[in-house]
């Protein structure tokens, strides 16, 4: 049987930087961590530096808080977080100009805004930090609800805690959640549902959420497995910690017209609920100015994605997706 000898094919212009990436990693194969840091030719080499030492400045400063490290040592899914700074190189690895600096940009805002939710978050926490005036002021909100019904008041904090427990700990490492599965279905629940709020169960049963807040509201989005997992973990909420949960029923068929009186009723409901909760009463007036910057967003949101259809995307791989994720979470998109 006769071969066929194939020409390799390369690009005549000469690449700025390293030729063969794969060379960044380790050869044994038992470790993800470069061997050292990729070049990219002189200015870009530097920027990438600089981006680096400021993403370990951020978790320098947030580590540096005595209750951050008791919650490191207390939290199991807080190991997840050591893997910033490599996921950060996975993002970009291979990228020069431009797209370096656009894709920096955007997770530099992820990282820092998740590092100061997880603050907030061990602020308030019994636990660790056990600020109980804070705590007063936050309200437990569930990740999978548009965070709309919080825009109107000043002085209460909305709490993600799902986020950086389950959500970005996922993204960071991906069977960060294999642990709270196999807690979920020991303690009896079915393993053929969705399996995010199927984990968030499985946190609140191995008590492993920080616990905090003066009240909660949770909903039923996304799927009928949120309606099981919200049941155990408002348990715990009410019978354990003593914090009064709300659940907030958002319509399925959220379009159609015989929904919506009901559904606006039950917003109306979910506000009074954190008014008698928080103490504090809605604000029309900031409520509008939220909004209008959840709007603004979105339209820089739309414009990024019919720059991108073009032939000269400049919001590229997936950190396009992963930041329009997060900057849901974190402006009510």
């Amino acid at each position: 049987m006769a071969f066929k000898t194939v020409k390799k094919v390369t690009n005549p212009k000469k690449k700025k930087g390293d030729q063969t990436l794969g060379k960044l990693y380790p050869t044994n194969g038992k470790t993800k961590v470069f061997v050292r840091r990729e070049w990219r030719g002189v200015k870009d080499t530097l920027y990438d530096y600089s981006r680096w030492l400021y993403i370990m400045s951020i978790l320098a400063r947030f580590i540096s808080k005595p209750r951050n490290i008791k919650a490191m040592f207390r939290y199991r899914w807080m190991a997840n977080y050591l893997a910033v700074p490599y996921m950060m190189d996975k993002f970009t690895l291979g990228l020069r100009d431009e797209p370096l600096r656009i894709t920096h940009t955007a997770m530099n805002f992820v990282i820092y805004d998740v590092a100061k939710t997880m603050d907030n978050i061990f602020k308030g926490d019994r636990r660790t930090g056990n600020d109980e005036e804070f705590s007063k002021t936050c309200v437990l909100t569930d990740e999978n609800a548009m965070t709309a019904f919080m825009m109107g008041f000043k002085d209460t904090t909305a709490i993600l805690r799902e986020v950086p427990t389950m959500f970005v700990a996922n993204l960071l490492t991906q069977n960060s959640t294999t642990h709270y599965l196999d807690v979920a279905q020991e303690f009896g629940l079915p393993g053929d549902v969705c399996p995010m709020p199927e984990a968030e169960a499985g946190i609140s049963i191995d008590d492993d959420f920080a616990v905090l807040g003066c009240c909660a509201v949770q909903v039923n989005t996304t799927c009928d497995g949120s309606l099981m997992g919200n049941g155990v973990i408002a348990h715990r909420l009410e019978r354990e910690y003593g914090i009064p949960t709300f659940q907030l029923t958002a319509p399925l068929r959220h379009k159609e017209q015989d929904v919506q009186e009901y559904a606006a009723n039950d917003m109306k409901e979910a506000v009074k609920f954190i008014e008698e909760h928080a103490h504090e009463k809605w604000d029309w007036k900031r409520y509008f100015e939220s909004a209008s910057r959840v709007n603004d967003a979105t339209k820089h949101r739309a414009f990024w994605l019919d720059n991108n259809s073009t032939d000269y995307p400049q919001f590229v791989g997936s950190v396009f997706s992963l930041y329009n994720d997060t900057n849901y979470m974190g402006n009510c998109g």
